[in-house]
């Protein structure tokens, strides 16, 4: 049974925990001089590539309204 489905930007059934890398990128975006500037994301179809994105995104957004 393949526990990944195209369910866009939903956390799937197993998750596995990237706080590590998604407060890398932050940091670095966050840094007016940084390699996170421009960054690609890619691996295989159904690995956690929007998830990991929304996670940024929403981490970012809470951010910066203060939420």
């Amino acid at each position: 049974m393949n526990p990944f489905n195209p369910a866009f930007g939903d956390v799937p059934k197993i998750f596995l925990d990237r706080s590590k890398q998604i407060n890398t990128v932050i940091k670095g975006l966050e840094e007016p001089i940084s390699p996170y500037q421009i960054t690609f994301v890619y691996d295989l179809r159904g690995s956690g590539k929007t998830t990991f994105l929304s996670d940024i995104s929403n981490q970012m957004s809470k951010k910066i309204t203060g939420l």
